[in-house]
């Protein structure tokens, strides 16, 4: 349900901005800055980083970007892809999913069916988004059996193997859901029904991060010198920020805890997750931005 939402989702926005949304990255992709911001607000408008990191490598092959462009709007979507986690934690955990989700999956069924032509574009993007939500909500109630199947309490965040097979987890669980967004709703729901820590979380996020990077090597097979490089630099990004944060994990997690304190009072650990998400994203892109030459 969730992956279903994600795709209607993604295809809807798309199709809503069409050729705008390439005439506007390869007029904003000039800078540096303008790179990162571009493909940070790309991904949130589209709710996938993968799409844009696809379509980035999709203009660079056609030669419409250049390289040093596409780095930019690379390390831009890794930012913004933080901003599902984000949503489901200030908004998914806070209300009843199910009530409001049903409603918006009918107003938009009712829209692309019925609406005049211009609106019902929109019709897919709202019913995806409820579908987004009615994801959730199940995936919430069958997280509460989940920690039965899988033994998390065996591998907790205290060793070496341990962490390393949390990383492994979260690069399997992307590269099977095939989106990042989906792999970090299950980590957030899990973590909100008690089956992991907030340690085990956050290892699992950063396996999430690396696993991101599957698709766009994958796309890259058969295209140009240049779209090869976009996709090796996504993964070299993801893996470069991987190994710093898991090195300086426990000072990582300190700030983590005390910003998601500062933001809302108390330790909201689904919260914590989506700031611990920016944070990583943001510490690569400090890191990448000035060596983009």
């Amino acid at each position: 349900l969730f992956l279903l939402g994600m795709t209607m989702l993604t295809n809807g926005l798309k199709e809503i901005a069409g050729d705008a949304l390439k005439r506007w990255l390869n007029t904003f992709t000039k800078g540096r800055i303008s790179a990162v911001v571009s493909g940070a607000v790309m991904t949130m408008l589209i709710q996938s980083s993968t799409a844009t990191t696809l379509l980035t490598i999709g203009f660079v092959s056609a030669g419409l970007l250049t390289f040093i462009q596409s780095i930019g709007v690379i390390i831009g979507a890794n930012i913004g892809s933080t901003s599902t986690g984000w949503l489901i934690s200030l908004i998914g955990f806070k209300i009843s999913l199910q009530t409001m989700a049903l409603p918006i999956i009918g107003i938009g069924v009712f829209m692309s069916l019925i609406a005049p032509q211009d609106v019902k574009r929109f019709g897919n993007v709202v019913a995806g988004f409820g579908l987004l939500f009615l994801g959730i909500d199940t995936l919430q109630q069958g997280m509460g059996s989940a920690q039965d199947l899988i033994a998390f309490d065996s591998i907790p965040a205290d060793s070496f193997i341990s962490i390393f097979l949390l990383i492994i987890i979260g690069i399997v669980m992307t590269v099977i859901m095939q989106a990042s967004s989906a792999a970090m709703a299950a980590t957030l729901t899990a973590l909100f029904a008690g089956a992991i820590d907030f340690e085990q979380a956050a290892y699992l996020v950063i396996g999430q991060n690396i696993g991101t990077t599957a698709t766009a090597l994958f796309a890259a097979i058969g295209a140009s010198v240049s779209a090869k490089r976009t996709a090796i630099t996504h993964l070299l990004f993801n893996v470069i920020t991987a190994l710093v944060v898991t090195i300086i994990f426990s000072y990582f997690v300190q700030f983590t805890k005390w910003l998601t304190i500062l933001i809302s009072g108390e330790f909201d650990q689904t919260l914590g997750i989506a700031i611990f998400h920016t944070l990583f994203s943001l510490l690569g892109a400090l890191f990448f931005i000035p060596l983009i030459q």
